[in-house]
């Protein structure tokens, strides 16, 4: 898998203001700091989900019913059974099948599930092949349900909730019981799995489908309604709780709250309130309302000091575009109060008309998206001379998403609304924008809800230099994927910018981009955004290169990419949480990049030269840390695990890669290869050196990986390179592979391709890893506790205190004296 960074006219381009991030404030740290701190044991609890039960008395949360063959349109909801039967009436061939859900809310976003139990009160056994439990694919009502229809206006695409989108095709457990009364299952991984999507966002939350592929006695329990509280199905979960992270505490994943603040006020500030008056003088007393006054008095260098409070608003040049603020300031929120930026407007009940027809609509145009040009082309109809201005031409299109081009957001009552292509699709849970007529449809009557309609593609754009943005949340702007001026709530465009305690989340796109000269992001949370969270684009591609300097520290980068773009890209892709490029000089530590859906949580990529990415958590991602088509750079002390693909991904020349943990990265832990891309066929894009003098050390790979570590060659013509010569270190790496020594360990493939099941076949080969543990019996032999994500090395592991003394340009990004012997594996990272 390549990947390549957005292309415009050839090259990776953000429109109008070259974009941002510098200097490394402040001391590195200590070795002091990594030398005596163990990290804390995550927690483990268990909580169990029952109606009115538990977790407490007052939870409501457990749903369920049957869905009939023989009578298609009723509704059993209230039944106190649930039934399934591949016979019923008996004789007739016809089929009930059960659906079950529970709200599992109470357990914290951020929590890991370990494992998930079922159990149900049996009163009517079974025999046979067994009764199936798949995940609902398909938003469904308790009280609506019935074998034709998921909702009084959504049929399931096949009756029973048996269509290809109505549910999963695997299967979480198999319900068997041979006797009544108290029957539990325990769920499979895929199970575990489901439950953890839904602990991290509550909308993935369908609930179970009940079903057999072949006729047996018919299944028949209590349901959520029975009389017998102790009797009504209960999900039973255990989960660990990752403990408080130092450097990040006060930060919220979910993106539902902002960090306490309590910056100092200035003397001569200008003062904002969300009752404030534009015909005031901005001073404490008698505060403004809006960024355009705020802006238009304050002083050069000056602060704008905004009250808590909602403020729908952005800083826009009245005809209905943006405006550039031309002078440096900073923006800060006043002490200890939560300021929320919103690119919604509420639109009452009053504003929309009934069609009848189950939808209530209203006019509503938005010219000023996509940098202006949202109606030129249609959201799904962006041409392939890759020119948006919503979104390149590849990067649409996901089959669950096939409107994630559009900007165009609503949400009722605090909940996203899926947008669907046709008014057909429009049901309950999802809206319909007609482009052409410039008309939003809703299917929810909006008498008693609270409608808000995304109204501003950004809140922000800046340029000259100077900025400090403190303290800000911004959410729900109808930012767009391709790379123009509103593709970010908030567009830094000036170099010596800040941006520190804030938070970006649910925009329809893009959340920051920054100019990398002199720009920091620190302390502030990403979550939750429609496309990738943060952007740069440095200057190696530039005719004088300058040094960029980009400083990423403390941040959590969490969910973001909701809208699945890129999931068929070939030549556009940038879905990640963090995608920079033609970076000269960055800096990337102390973040967590967790949860962000089909790409990298932090990816450098074309050109990027000097880069430091050192104790950092990246997990749950598609691939942990991507540096790709690039030179010099340093990988080191950071914590790879949980990514649905790769760990750690480079074809960069000069780089060193020492004493990362990865652990349990689907397909490859690390993979060292060398990009078709070459210096004498660039292919349109700006790329570093081929492949070559790559050190390897001092890292642990350890779990089930396809293969656990990776070299490859992409190309045999010009002057790209192959593993045989891309190393000039790969030794003393701790290999573990849970699923034994037959499983490949190293997949190397240069003029011909090897597997190798062993380190010393790879030794006698290539003359490397002479240093190496190669571990593929018994349990984990390295960690203090990997069940409950403690990575610490311990004592009795052959990786303790067995490392390759740290060359020192490693030694000093780590804060640590050169020559240092260490344990393999990460020395710290954010929560140790």
């Amino acid at each position: 898998m390549i990947l390549y960074a957005p292309q415009r006219n050839g090259r990776h381009a953000l429109v109008l203001l070259p974009v941002m991030l510098s200097l490394a404030c402040g001391g590195e740290p200590s070795s002091e700091a990594f030398t005596a701190v163990d990290r804390a044991l995550a927690t483990s609890l268990t909580v169990s989900f029952q109606e009115q039960v538990s977790p407490s008395a007052a939870y409501t949360g457990a749903s369920d019913t049957s869905l009939q063959e023989s009578t298609p349109s009723v509704n059993a909801g209230a039944d106190p059974l649930v039934r399934m039967d591949r016979d019923s009436p008996t004789g007739t061939g016809k089929s009930t099948n059960g659906l079950l859900r529970f709200d599992v809310s109470a357990i914290p976003v951020g929590a890991t599930v370990q494992s998930a139990q079922l159990t149900i009160n049996v009163k009517n056994a079974t025999t046979g092949e067994g009764y199936f439990i798949y995940a609902a694919s398909r938003a469904w009502n308790e009280s609506q349900a019935t074998w034709t229809n998921a909702t009084s206006g959504s049929a399931w695409s096949a009756g029973g909730a048996r269509g290809a989108s109505d549910r999963g095709t695997a299967s979480f457990a198999t319900l068997l019981p041979g006797v009544t009364g108290k029957y539990s299952v325990d769920l499979n991984a895929a199970g575990v799995a489901a439950i953890q999507a839904w602990v991290e966002n509550a909308g993935n939350n369908n609930g179970f489908v009940l079903d057999a592929l072949t006729n047996m006695d018919g299944l028949e329990f209590d349901s959520s309604e029975a009389a017998i509280l102790a009797n009504r199905p209960q999900l039973t979960v255990t989960y660990t709780a990752e403990p408080g992270i130092p450097g990040l505490s006060g930060l919220d994943n979910s993106g539902k709250t902002l960090p306490d603040t309590n910056y100092p006020i200035p003397s001569g500030a200008i003062f904002m309130a969300a009752n404030g008056n534009d015909s005031n003088p901005g001073t404490q007393a008698s505060p403004v309302a809006t960024l355009n006054r705020a802006i238009a008095l304050v002083p050069s260098s000056g602060t704008i000091v905004v009250r808590g409070g909602v403020y729908r608003d952005w800083y826009n040049n009245g005809a209905g575009n943006y405006k550039v603020a031309t002078k440096p300031l900073t923006l800060q929120a006043y002490p200890h109060e939560q300021v929320w930026f919103d690119g919604t407007d509420v639109k009452p009940a009053s504003s929309w008309t009934s069609d009848g027809l189950g939808h209530w609509y209203m006019d509503w145009s938005t010219p000023s998206f996509c940098n202006g040009g949202y109606y030129t082309y249609k959201y799904d109809a962006q041409p392939t001379t890759n020119q948006g201005p919503c979104s390149h031409f590849d990067m649409y299109g996901d089959p669950a998403n096939p409107a994630a081009g559009d900007p165009q957001m609503v949400f009722i009552d605090g909940t996203y609304v899926h947008e669907v292509k046709t008014l057909a699709e429009a049901t309950p849970g999802n809206f319909f924008y007609d482009w052409t007529h410039r008309r939003l449809f809703i299917a929810t009557n909006p008498s008693g809800h609270t409608v808000e309609v995304a109204a501003r593609p950004v809140a922000l754009v800046l340029g000259g230099t100077g900025y400090a943005v403190k303290g800000i949340g911004f959410r729900r702007y109808a930012t767009n994927e391709y790379s123009n001026t509103t593709n970010a709530a908030v567009y830094i465009g000036a170099t010596h910018s800040l941006i520190e305690n804030c938070v970006f989340t649910q925009m329809a796109a893009g959340s920051l981009s920054i100019k990398p000269q002199g720009g920091v992001v620190r302390r502030s949370v990403f979550a939750n955004n429609g496309f990738t969270a943060i952007g740069s684009n440095g200057q190696t591609n530039s005719s004088t290169p300058g040094y960029d300097g980009l400083l990423l520290e403390e941040n959590i980068v969490n969910a973001n990419n909701t809208e699945r773009f890129g999931t068929n890209c070939s030549r556009s892709c940038a879905q990640a949480g963090v995608k920079i490029a033609h970076m000269n000089g960055f800096t990337v530590r102390h973040n967590v990049f967790e949860n962000n859906l089909g790409g990298a949580g932090f990816w450098c990529d074309e050109d990027c030269r000097g880069g430091v990415m050192v104790y950092n958590i990246s997990r749950n991602n598609k691939i942990g840390i991507f540096y790709e088509v690039s030179d010099t750079g340093i990988i080191a002390s950071n914590l790879i695990y949980g990514n649905t693909y790769a760990g750690i991904q480079s074809c960069s020349s000069n780089t060193k890669i020492y004493n990362n943990t990865l652990v349990n990265n689907a397909a490859i832990n690390i993979w060292i290869y060398d990009d078709a891309r070459n210096e004498a066929d660039k292919r349109g894009s700006d790329i570093g050196p081929d492949t070559a003098n790559v050190d390897v050390s001092n890292n642990i790979l350890s779990g089930g990986n396809i293969t656990t570590f990776k070299a490859s060659r992409s190309d045999n013509n010009s002057t790209n390179t192959g593993p045989n010569t891309f190393f000039s270190g790969l030794d003393y790496n701790s290999y573990y592979r849970s699923g034994g020594s037959g499983k490949s360990l190293v997949n190397w493939v240069d003029t011909g391709g090897a597997n190798y099941t062993s380190l010393s076949a790879l030794k006698t080969t290539h003359g490397w890893e002479s240093h190496g543990h190669d571990i593929a019996t018994g349990g984990d032999p390295f960690f203090v506790n990997q069940a409950l994500h403690d990575y610490t090395v311990r004592s009795s592991s052959p990786a303790y205190q067995s490392g390759k003394p740290l060359p020192a340009d490693v030694a000093q990004a780590l804060g640590v004296a050169a020559g240092t012997v260490t344990s393999r594996g990460a020395l710290s990272w954010p929560g140790k």
